[in-house]
């Protein structure tokens, strides 16, 4: 989760000269978004791969179905803190300067595009529409517990294991 927001808040802070334009701040949004996305597949992935060798090696008897959808929504809720801030920011309770922003673009690298989506450069905080927020909330909502739980699944699965990570010849 770290390293997915920090890969997508580099990757925002080196397109910002040409991120103005509509199609760029949407690509890179979708590729901030996938990048985050693929680093939560591939931690479900790692950790079905080794409760799969813990299965075969009989140390355990069964796994729990629903390990990544809760930690997933863990993460989620860790996700929200700084988006929590930000909604405080703009209805005035908190005082929130630029530097905030700055900071909350690699805090929250993969839903930072949403800001250049909506045309919200230069505007104060107290400006930003609602929908930033809670979309922001929304993407990572759905991205964290299901990307990381269809990772756990396929980690968990030889076959699929086989097929993702080998061609077959």
């Amino acid at each position: 989760m770290f390293f997915g927001n920090i890969l997508s808040g580099i990757m925002v802070i080196s397109t910002a000269p040409f991120i103005s334009v509509w199609f760029v701040s949407l690509v890179a949004q979708l590729l901030t978004f996938l990048i985050y996305t693929s680093l939560m597949f591939t931690a479900g992935f790692r950790d079905g791969q080794r409760e799969c060798q813990l299965l075969k090696n009989h140390r355990v008897e069964s796994v729990p179905k629903y390990t990544w959808l809760v930690l997933g929504a863990v993460l989620w809720i860790i996700m929200c803190v700084p988006i929590v801030v930000l909604m405080l920011g703009m209805n005035g309770t908190l005082t929130l300067t630029g530097e905030y922003m700055f900071i909350y673009r690699f805090i929250c690298g993969a839903v930072a595009p949403l800001i250049y989506v909506g045309g919200l450069t230069s505007s104060g905080l107290a400006e930003y529409p609602l929908w930033l927020p809670l979309a922001s909330m929304g993407m990572y909502l759905i991205s964290t517990p299901v990307a990381a739980h269809i990772g756990y699944r396929f980690g968990l699965d030889e076959n699929k294991q086989q097929n993702l990570m080998y061609e077959k010849k």
